[in-house]
């Protein structure tokens, strides 16, 4: 069996994460849960470790969540982060190089075609009055590359995870040299996995106590107060796919 947590996996963060999974691990006896293997060891493309008949438990995204493992894979559960608004939700924080004209075509800097927080957000129009024009697509790879584009002038708007927001606040100094422009969307936050047939039930028990034992301060450094929501995967589908970036 593996297992991964790789959304919000970052240096400042494994610890925790690493702490919370064994606290999954404790809450969970006669379930065979491996130890967690850190997201730099995940095969690329993320897809093929989701879609292993072996997957005990992972993070996804909710784009690839309704389209490339779609019906393909179990869905767990998902993480809320308190981030306010419909239980187990989020949105992107959207943020702009200081002097980045609005009104005119923009740079957008994305993590990857595959992310609800970076890509799909991006075709719906809030926080502005309509869909922005984008005049140039780049892709980072990350929500910390798309920053540091944004910061360095190399693009003019990104759209961020609120809770990768929330912790490159805290660890990244490039937070400081964009300005936030308001909130996309929301939509069903990351969803909890495992291998298709497998009985979701043990997992979100072993979820629930392993949040029941995760203190507040360890909660918050992990994103944000936890709690753990089954919300219908039909919420999930509904959101609209967008098209591919042209780039």
């Amino acid at each position: 069996m593996i297992a991964s947590l790789p959304m919000y996996w970052r240096a400042e963060t494994a610890a925790p994460w690493r702490a919370f999974w064994a606290r999954v691990q404790a809450a969970s006896p006669g379930l065979d849960l491996p130890g967690l293997t850190p997201p730099e060891d995940i095969p690329q493309p993320w897809t093929d470790h989701w879609l292993r008949p072996d997957l005990a438990l992972s993070m996804t995204c909710g784009l690839p969540f309704r389209t490339a493992l779609k019906g393909r894979v179990t869905y767990v559960g998902t993480l809320d982060f308190g981030l306010g608004g419909a239980a187990g939700h989020y949105w992107s924080q959207v943020v702009a190089h200081p002097g980045a004209d609005l009104s005119a075509p923009l740079r957008l800097a994305f993590n990857s075609a595959d992310s609800q927080s970076g890509w799909a957000v991006s075709q719906s129009a809030p926080p502005f009055d309509a869909v922005p024009a984008f005049g140039a697509l780049i892709e980072t790879g990350s929500h910390a590359a798309s920053l540091a584009a944004v910061a360095g002038g190399l693009a003019d708007i990104a759209y961020i995870d609120a809770v990768t927001w929330r912790l490159l606040c805290r660890h990244d100094p490039n937070a400081a040299r964009v300005r936030p422009v308001g909130r996309s969307v929301a939509t069903p936050g990351l969803p909890f996995i495992t291998a298709s047939g497998r009985d979701p039930a043990p997992l979100r028990a072993a979820l629930e106590r392993a949040i029941a034992a995760t203190s507040p301060a360890d909660q918050d450094r992990l994103g944000g107060r936890l709690s753990f929501h089954l919300l219908d995967p039909a919420a999930y589908l509904a959101v609209p796919v967008p098209k591919p970036p042209a780039i």
